[in-house]
Parts: C-alpha cells; structure tokens; sequence
C-alpha cells in the first residue's frame, strides 16, 4: 500500500509544501515562513488535519539546512531529531538531496526539489 508524504521546505521567504500519494502529487501549497507564525503549534495542526482528511498517519520529510533542524517549525527537537505523533512522522533531510521525477501538479511555482525529497523510503529514515 502506498502511503502519502507531505515534505515541508521552510526558508525566510516561505515554508514550501508538497503532498503527494506514491508518485502522484495531491497538493502544493507556499505557507508562511516559521518566522511568521503566531502560533508555535501551527505545522503540526496542519499536518494533524491532513492525517485526519486522508485518514492515515503521514511520513514527513523535512528538508532543512543542518544548522536550521533544531526545533524547525515544532516538528523536531533541540538536536534536530524529527518528532512522531499517532498522526505523523518527522525525518529530517538535509536539503540538496536530488532523485527521479514523478507526475505534478503546474501553476504554483517551482517544487522540483520538493518533488525528489518525497522518493526518500520511508521518509528518509537511516
């Protein structure tokens, strides 16, 4: 069974989102940037509502520089270790990690480097 994977690219600008189900993506989204959140509980809220619309628990990537990972949008911890809830797992990428292509959405931007995060096995995992 092919589960859904949502990774999340946080920058200064935006937090860049892409949703996808085996090779097929299901949603892209540009998000506030982790510096213009309000609310410390905002990602994982949102990642909570997806696991519950598409009824399962999520794997994460989070695609981060190294020196960003500590604490990154409350999905990880103070050393940079991706957090687990009964709605989703977090696995922390270092950014710049490149693989195949796979069928996508058009009009939102350019999320090639999204796209190739989400063929990580089991969320990238080591």
């Amino acid at each position: 069974m092919e589960s859904y994977k949502v990774v999340l690219s946080p920058s200064t600008k935006w937090t860049r989102v892409v949703v996808s189900h085996g090779p097929d993506e299901l949603l892209r989204a540009i998000l506030p940037p982790p510096s213009q959140l309000r609310h410390e509980q905002s990602a994982r809220v949102f990642l909570e509502g997806l696991a519950l619309l598409f009824d399962t628990r999520l794997h994460v990537v989070l695609s981060v520089a190294a020196q960003d990972a500590g604490f990154c949008l409350g999905l990880t911890d103070e050393l940079g270790i991706g957090r687990c809830s009964i709605y989703y797992e977090v696995s922390v990428i270092e950014r710049g990690a490149r693989r195949r292509r796979g069928a996508r959405l058009r009009g939102v931007g350019d999320f090639a480097d999204l796209r190739q995060l989400h063929l990580v096995p089991n969320g990238g995992e080591r």
